[in-house]
């Protein structure tokens, strides 16, 4: 990982991607990608690629889909679904769930990812470990991995709070000054660490 990924993303994302990559292999078949705006992921997957936001993006292929008013596919249409941050925007994030549990075929498999200690970013909902997973109950099997930790979390709002500082010289000054604990971080790969604080979660579920 290029050390200028670690300036302009969060280390929250960097792990997101980095466990999309490392668990790609169990999306294949057809896919449907909900939210996806600006599908980043999709060169990942073995798989042929459906994508829906409510947003149209027609340069990149990206279909009109509303999870919330349910999609136009008819059930058991996907053989993988991924929905990557979305759930934390949505009202009625349930009719969700239950729509993504429609499209799958038996023993499909899908991917969902929300953040926990993050920033306000105009989201309705926060997900804690236990109640994603008991809103996921209907599914036959439920995996829930705990992105980051204290440490990470830490590393976030430092960096955040840093770039909100509108005089250039003082920016560049306490990014300097606090740039060795990310080189500690790494060092130890301290991202390995399971605490009690988690920046988000994501989940492998399989109907």
């Amino acid at each position: 990982m290029r050390f200028s990924e670690y300036v302009y993303k969060t280390y929250h994302r960097i792990l997101l991607e980095q466990l999309i990559a490392k668990h790609a292999y169990h999306i294949n078949g057809t896919m449907l990608d909900i939210g996806a705006l600006n599908p980043r992921y999709n060169h990942l997957f073995k798989a042929t690629v459906t994508s829906v936001d409510i947003i149209v993006n027609e340069k990149l292929g990206v279909l009109y889909g509303d999870i919330e008013q349910g999609l136009s596919f008819a059930d058991d249409s996907f053989d993988s679904v991924i929905c990557i941050e979305v759930f934390e925007y949505l009202d009625d994030y349930q009719r969700a769930i239950n729509e993504i549990y429609r499209l799958l075929k038996p023993s499909g498999r899908a991917f969902i990812s929300v953040p926990f200690f993050y920033r306000d970013h105009t989201d309705n909902i926060r997900f804690t470990e236990k109640m994603l997973r008991a809103k996921l109950q209907q599914f036959r099997s439920v995996q829930s991995i705990r992105i980051g930790n204290g440490y990470i979390a830490v590393w976030d709002i430092l960096k955040k709070k840093i770039f909100g500082i509108k005089f250039k010289l003082l920016r560049y000054f306490f990014f300097i000054l606090f740039l060795p604990y990310l080189g500690l971080l790494k060092l130890f790969k301290v991202a390995r660490i399971k605490d009690d604080f988690y920046t988000g979660l994501f989940m492998i579920i399989e109907k």
